[in-house]
């Protein structure tokens, strides 16, 4: 499968779904049953670039601002979410994360902000079509390069460096409450 073909599936999806919503992922689950095996994996292969492309340290900071919380499940999540929003939103944010200020409407950072429809999609519909359980064998995921941790030492060195990210959606409360757990 093309680069071109995979977002094409996704930016199909928004046409009458809003990006990271369940009806948007059912969208995209039933255009994956209408593949071919090799399609599918050809998708999740694409998914699996498009993940290792948002894989940088300007995302992951996002990633912390909006949910006040990071690890690597959530950070894949994340990632995952950000490609929900097609082709197009998806560059401008990989260029500047501090769009997704403008680009998103949050209410709950925590609850609203899910990739978690495009887990699995591709295998259910591998399994679905084949019935058979192999699918991850014949998947090949992208390696996610190393990342430079350059965390700011105070407070306002992140909102410095995503102003409108920060302004709309840091919540020091909510943060403070993670990091008593």
């Amino acid at each position: 499968m093309t680069e071109q073909t995979f977002w094409t599936i996704i930016n199909r999806s928004l046409e009458h779904n809003a990006p990271g919503t369940d009806a948007q992922y059912q969208a995209i689950s039933q255009s994956l049953s209408q593949l071919t095996p090799e399609e599918l994996i050809g998708f999740e292969n694409q998914l699996s670039q498009q993940k290792a492309k948002a894989f940088q340290f300007p995302v992951l900071m996002a990633n912390f601002i909006l949910q006040s919380y990071i690890n690597d499940d959530i950070f894949e999540d994340f990632r995952l979410w950000l490609i929900s929003f097609g082709e197009q939103k998806f560059s401008e944010i990989l260029q500047n994360p501090d769009v997704l200020a403008e680009l998103c409407d949050i209410k709950d950072p925590v609850e609203d902000i899910t990739g978690e429809g495009l887990v699995f999609a591709a295998l259910e519909a591998y399994e679905g079509i084949t019935g058979l359980d192999d699918f991850l064998k014949h998947v090949t995921p992208a390696n996610e390069p190393e990342m430079d941790y350059d965390w700011p030492d105070q407070l306002s060195g992140l909102e410095s460096k995503m102003p409108k990210l920060f302004a709309r959606y840091w919540d020091s409360n909510r943060s403070y409450e993670l990091a008593a757990e």
